[in-house]
């Protein structure tokens, strides 16, 4: 039997579930539409009672989003186990005179079934609807009602399957990039606004969590929410996608007078959050104005986050402009540069991968490049593209190169351990050669992981020769005296000086990917890379090809006698653990090598 005289317990359970103005969804459309078809309908529906309204989920062959409640057809259905069909909704007592029936869709036939919880309360119906009047045979209504246990079932997956953040039970940043995915489907180009709420001052929160104690996960959320419903009302979902920051989507044409009900909102959060505590929370506000269709994935919560962070320096509400101007490049990367400073001392936001290089002689690999991957905890995964030149220029350059340098040679200690002998190949930067400490914390660090010298190779570019000269050939000669492999990165793209270049105590010469890439539709640039090859090998380097990723290109640079290949053909970038995998179960890709 239904929960029918539990009103109470009804809302709830269906509050809970989070669904209510949700942004349509292409998985609820295709059971909708089945149904229509199923029942040959022209019309059918997916709808949720709340309070005061019929809210519509999904919708086939009519334009209805909500109705009042008194006017739905689908609140008679809840009330019962077994559904409802109205052959002629014109002859029945209960919808004369209904907007429904006596204007548009000018709804006559009417057949739905109830959505059910596992604790038996009715949250809505899936329904048929025709504009003349009709009944339906009993494997029509058995087949209505298989249709709303599959809304069911996907309603409870959907709630249980990782889409709600464990402490507030609003939906999670999972949810919020389906919800905002399948909104720009539909509406794409329309303005909205997205406001992200950094809960409490970082000042302020070792107090409320001193104050409240275990409370605290469950307090400081609950007070958001009641200031957020406070200025904006009940209809329109709110999100926690991250830790201590809340989001929701405005949109400005509907929402009048939004900036003042931020500030009333702000005020209203700025409240002791009960009676018996005097803790009030300190949240910075940001808004970001955008059209549907200007960010995917991630990137909206990642630009949320920086108005929020921005809002809490100024001290205010803060509206982003669309774009970004030389300010907001400026806030962006002073911000990067602080988080960084932070990841390098936090163990599980910077990692390593590796890229194999092929020996095309033996068909071994026998070294990796170290590849540094970022995994903020707000922003998510940050391309080393995006901080990696913010950082070369800072001291913070030095202590981001030492960190991968360490977690390299761990790792390829462990390797060695294991009985795979590699080398791995790391990136420095002018700013490293400069280091009159290089050379002391190479040695230190070989020291610690026993590795032998040659277990590694410094890769740097040849623009990393232009400053102080002197220098660097200084430093790299120090390196080089230690039996550590030198590698000159990108060769071809820089300011090529063959007299210098014959006097680097280098070892290796990296063919920049610009010409490999081509090589198989650009006569000139193969002209180049077999020129190449052949002057690097006359001065005595070993050559290695990047952006080999075909088969073609593999053998034509292996056929000019280039030493090594890297690039996807070869092996994409991987984590230790998998390359270990790949090492021991690989097949390698064929080298069919041809004389030039």
């Amino acid at each position: 039997m239904l929960a029918a005289s539990d009103e109470a317990g009804r809302l709830a359970a269906l509050r809970q579930l989070s669904l209510l103005d949700t942004a349509p969804s292409d998985e609820f459309d295709r059971i909708t539409l089945l149904a229509a078809r199923c029942l040959a309908a022209p019309m059918a529906m997916i709808t949720l009672i709340d309070q005061d309204r019929q809210w519509v989920k999904s919708r086939h062959g009519l334009d209805l989003t909500e109705t009042p409640r008194a006017a739905s057809f689908c609140d008679h259905t809840i009330r019962g186990d077994e559904g409802l069909v109205i052959a002629d909704a014109s002859e029945d007592p209960r919808f004369r005179g209904n907007p429904l029936v006596d204007g548009a869709p000018h709804i006559r036939f009417y057949a739905g079934a109830p959505l059910i919880t596992r604790d038996r309360y009715a949250i809505g119906a899936i329904c048929v609807l025709d504009q003349k009047p009709r009944t339906i045979t009993a494997a029509e209504r058995h087949t209505l009602e298989i249709l709303a246990a599959q809304v069911m079932v996907l309603i409870e997956l959907r709630h249980s399957s990782g889409r709600l953040h464990p402490t507030s039970r609003l939906p999670n940043a999972i949810q919020f990039d389906e919800d905002l995915a399948d909104l720009t489907r539909r509406q794409r180009g329309q303005s909205r606004l997205f406001v992200m709420l950094d809960i409490a001052d970082p000042d302020h929160l070792p107090t409320h969590i001193n104050l409240l104690g275990p409370r605290w996960e469950r307090d400081l959320p609950a007070a958001m929410i009641r200031g957020i419903r406070a200025a904006f009302g009940e209809d329109f979902p709110i999100y926690h996608p991250l830790s201590l920051r809340f989001g929701f989507l405005l949109d400005p044409s509907v929402t009048t007078g939004w900036q003042e009900k931020l500030d009333q909102m702000a005020a209203h959060l700025r409240r002791p959050i009960n009676e018996t505590l005097p803790v009030a929370l300190f949240p910075s506000i940001g808004v970001v104005p955008f059209r549907l269709g200007d960010f995917m994935d991630k990137a909206l919560l990642q630009r949320g986050v920086l108005a929020a962070h921005e809002a809490r320096a100024v001290g205010r509400v803060l509206t982003t402009a669309r774009g970004q101007s030389a300010t907001d490049d400026w806030h962006d990367a002073h911000m990067l540069l602080g988080e960084l400073r932070r990841a390098l001392d936090v163990p599980g936001q910077l990692t390593l991968a590796f890229q194999p290089r092929l020996d095309f002689r033996s068909g071994a690999c026998r070294a990796v490049e170290a590849l540094i991957r970022w995994n903020h905890p707000t922003l998510g995964p940050v391309s080393p593209g995006e901080f990696i030149p913010l950082v070369e220029n800072t001291a913070l350059m030095t202590d981001l190169t030492y960190w991968v340098m360490d977690a390299a040679m761990r790792q390829i200690a462990e390797f060695h351990e294991q009985g795979l002998s590699l080398r791995v190949s790391i990136n420095v930067s002018a700013g490293d050669l400069q280091n009159s400490d290089i050379v002391g914390r190479i040695t230190a660090l070989l020291r610690r992981y026993r590795l032998p010298a040659d277990a590694i190779e410094l890769e740097f570019t040849e623009s990393s020769l232009l400053p102080n000269r002197t220098v660097v050939h200084q430093q790299l000669r120090a390196i080089r005296d230690l039996g550590v492999e030198i590698a000159i990165d990108d060769f071809g793209t820089g300011y090529s000086n063959l007299a210098y270049l014959k006097s680097m105590p280098a070892t290796v010469v990296k063919l920049d990917q610009s010409f490999i890439r081509v090589l198989a539709t650009s006569a000139r640039d193969r002209a180049i890379v077999k020129a190449a090859i052949l002057m690097a090998h006359e001065l005595g380097y070993r050559v290695v090809a990047e952006g080999v990723e075909t088969a073609e290109i593999c053998a034509m640079v292996a056929g000019w006698s280039c030493d090594e290949g890297q690039g996807y053909h070869i092996g994409r970038p991987m984590d230790a653990e998998t390359l270990a995998l790949w090492l021991a179960d690989r097949e390698l890709p064929p080298v069919a090598v041809s004389l030039p």
